[in-house]
């Protein structure tokens, strides 16, 4: 792959949808709507309202493509508005009570004891690394989930939470910190419970 071809193609995409075609709004939501609804769901706890905020995300970015300034990426632009977005949904909510977010498991029937061991090892991780990330502060939170799973930089999500940059690294580091601590302290009750 070509060096700045990913934002080139992101670019063509980003105009046809600025033109109103159907295949530029298609791209954008299809590339980035896995991560607007993690960092959604991070944040609004429980799936229902997460996927209310990236449906809303999505219609305020395309409402608002023509005042897009190409200064950022799209995503990064995006992010924010589903950042906000959340928050807004998160303080208007009446109900205190987060509920946990499911996994949904391993296939129904898999032949292969080895593929089904890894994926119960896999599901296994995400359990306990979502239990430890709800554990966390809230910006925290948001921070390592844009940053390990999101692969953003720190500047990029210091645009999108309108922190400086220290402030990023100083979440992020204190953020890695307890979530170690938090899973030591999980995986050692689970193995007492055993």
């Amino acid at each position: 792959m070509l060096f700045g071809q990913p934002r080139k193609k992101e670019d063509y995409y980003l105009q046809q949808a600025i033109l109103g075609e159907r295949e530029g709004f298609e791209y954008l939501v299809d590339t980035y709507k896995n991560m607007a609804y993690t960092l959604a769901l991070k944040i609004c706890g429980n799936s229902e309202n997460a996927e209310e905020v990236v449906q809303d995300s999505f219609m305020k970015a395309f409402k608002g493509l023509s005042h897009f300034r190409n200064a950022s990426k799209f995503s990064t632009w995006l992010y924010k508005i589903v950042y906000y977005t959340a928050l807004t949904k998160k303080n208007n909510d009446d109900k205190d009570t987060l509920e946990l977010y499911e996994e949904s498991g391993a296939a129904a029937y898999v032949t292969d004891e080895k593929k089904e061991f890894n994926n119960l090892v896999v599901a296994d991780r995400k359990k306990y690394i979502n239990l430890a990330l709800d554990k966390l502060a809230e910006e925290e939170r948001v921070v390592i989930t844009l940053h390990y799973l999101g692969e953003k930089s720190i500047s990029e999500i210091a645009e999108i939470l309108d922190l400086g940059k220290s402030a990023i690294k100083m979440k992020l580091m204190r953020g890695r910190k307890k979530l170690e601590k938090i899973l030591k302290d999980l995986l050692n009750d689970e193995l007492k419970d055993l």
